[in-house]
């Protein structure tokens, strides 16, 4: 608004009269380069190292629940027996068929050494003897389903059944986390993946534990970038020795990223999108200039120049609608000092 005022103002500066050549009054600010902060904040929720919940491949009763609910559990520790009462008899029972198909077995080589019976009947011997061998392992496999175990050293959740109920294959019995480690996911812009590398230190702060910090590593990078949000997911593992972090506490991540200490930092009002690119409006001897630039990381109203700009140049402001490049501009003290000039030179 001041601009145009300017320009209403002063027309014979502004339009070219004998008194000068033509010029638009322009808002400029100088480039300068600023210091930064080479961080990325990210918040996110807590998710347990390895966490399952222990579900029956068969159908049975439970029998006992070998655990407490919130208390550590061990790596291979029985958690859940179900009644296999039924599944013992049927593992004696092939046991005794195998058995038998054993000492069949010996008797026909016996028999063929002796040439009593065919080598055909020896073959269908060893057979039989293969399957029973086969069906004593199939019914010990599912008698050793029967008891669930600790897959991983964990702690055991709330448990979501009671001695003697029945479940049914899949049905939900209790969750067991792994909480030595934690892990986060964060979703980090794609603009600082250059920077973001396997072990970098991560700084943790919990709402639930103000006051204090925690310390991690980035573990894992995802190698796809979401083309929705140019976001990439990075997971961090936490050391959680002391077990004060659960899962699903709500997080907020720090990650220093090193690198440059200073950025040309601008208004996102100097930039002027086109379709090749973005573009910003120099004052350069008086004249503007379009210059294209390439952008970096933004921040709440400004933006990161990355190329095009150098510390010191003139960057229009703002009424980037009227300029082109060639045309004379002033910056805005310039034309308020022509027009007291003009003001003073009229004659009275």
């Amino acid at each position: 608004m001041r601009a145009l005022s300017l320009l209403l103002l002063v027309p014979a500066l502004a339009f070219g009269q004998a008194s000068g050549p033509p010029f638009i009054p322009v808002n400029l600010v100088k480039a300068a380069a600023s210091p930064v902060s080479n961080t990325v904040q990210a918040v996110g929720a807590l998710i347990a190292e390895d966490s399952v919940m222990l579900r029956p491949e068969i159908d049975g009763r439970i029998e006992q629940l070998l655990f407490r609910e919130g208390q550590p559990v061990r790596k291979g520790a029985v958690v859940v027996r179900l009644d296999a009462a039924e599944q013992r008899t049927r593992v004696a029972a092939a046991e005794a068929d195998l058995r038998l198909a054993e000492s069949r077995f010996r008797r026909s080589e016996e028999l063929v050494a002796q040439n009593f019976i065919s080598r055909q009947a020896l073959d269908e011997a060893r057979a039989n003897l293969d399957i029973l061998r086969a069906r004593l392992n199939q019914e010990r496999v599912a008698l050793a389903r029967t008891e669930l175990r600790a897959p991983f050293n964990a702690v055991a959740g709330l448990r979501q059944v009671s001695p003697g109920a029945y479940v049914g294959k899949g049905d939900d019995i209790v969750r067991l986390d792994a909480l030595g480690h934690l892990k986060l996911e964060v979703p980090v812009p794609e603009t600082y993946l250059p920077r973001v590398k396997l072990g970098q230190p991560v700084t943790l702060t919990v709402d639930a534990l103000p006051g204090q910090t925690f310390s991690g590593k980035v573990d894992a990078i995802d190698p796809r970038v979401d083309p929705a949000s140019r976001n990439v997911r990075v997971r961090a593992r936490i050391a959680n020795p002391t077990g004060q972090l659960k899962p699903g506490m709500f997080v907020r991540a720090t990650a220093q990223l090193g690198g440059r200490t200073s950025a040309i930092l601008l208004p996102e009002q100097v930039i002027v999108p086109r379709a090749d690119g973005n573009y910003v409006f120099l004052a350069v001897n008086g004249k503007a200039e379009l210059r294209k630039v390439a952008l970096g990381r933004r921040e709440p109203g400004r933006v990161e120049i990355l190329s095009g700009v150098a510390p010191g140049d003139n960057v229009v402001l703002d009424g980037q609608i009227k300029l082109r490049p060639g045309v004379p501009v002033v910056s805005l003290e310039q034309a308020a000092q022509m027009m007291k000039k003009l003001q003073s030179a009229k004659p009275r």
